[in-house]
């Protein structure tokens, strides 16, 4: 075997990076803060060599390239909050937990051509092989990979046999149908009904904690 072949190199994974992560998180992780880290190096840098020269005839020049040096930081820190609160927004856009169009059924099939993955009223088939719900944790799961908010139903009978379904209309109405009872059901409550300050939390977090007033 190659293991030349097994080394996965930082183009393929900004690559990869560049598909998961929002546009605007990946512009500011590779392209505004590297620019930033270069022009802050070479400022500072600028002003070490002149005061070396000569500290008193290049004084005005020296202090210019400090004052750019903290202008450009202090307008690219303020700007973190302000990217984060958009990514926020778009993030709180691509979920959608409307069900009052979804249909309720008695089988909820979500097979791929990989396996076959269905839900009823007794339990979870995976390949035709029946899973009882009481036998199953059944959770809530989110997480904050790449700065995106994921939000999944998981099933799970051991570390090794685990489902995992995004929360959307479809997953919710099936909850609702079928009647699951999540064991953090309470966190999904939560999720469902302050969807903004939830997804802050996973932004920024990854998990969520329950808070009411």
């Amino acid at each position: 075997m190659n293991k030349e072949n097994d080394k996965v190199g930082l183009k393929e994974i900004i690559a990869y990076e560049k598909t998961q992560m929002l546009p605007l998180n990946f512009t500011v992780s590779y392209i505004l803060t590297p620019i930033y880290a270069v022009v802050c190096f070479l400022l500072i840098g600028a002003f070490a060599v002149l005061m070396e020269i000569d500290d008193e005839k290049y004084l005005v020049q020296g202090l210019l390239c400090l004052g750019a040096f903290v202008l450009i930081s202090i307008i690219f820190l303020a700007s973190v909050p302000l990217v984060r609160k958009k990514a926020i927004e778009i993030e709180v856009e691509r979920y959608d937990f409307d069900i009052s169009k979804e249909e309720s059924l008695e089988v909820y099939d979500f097979s791929t051509d990989e396996f076959s993955l269905k839900f009823d009223k007794f339990g979870m088939y995976v390949n035709d092989e029946l899973f009882y719900y009481n036998h199953l944790n059944k959770n809530v799961v989110t997480g904050n990979y790449l700065k995106r908010v994921d939000v999944y139903l998981q099933f799970a009978l051991d570390e090794e046999h685990r489902v995992t379904l995004l929360v959307n209309p479809t997953t919710l109405k099936m909850l609702e149908s079928l009647e699951i009872k999540l064991d953090n059901r309470h966190i999904l409550e939560y999720i469902l009904s302050n969807k903004r300050d939830a997804f802050e939390q996973i932004y920024n977090k990854g998990y969520v904690v329950a808070r009411y007033e």
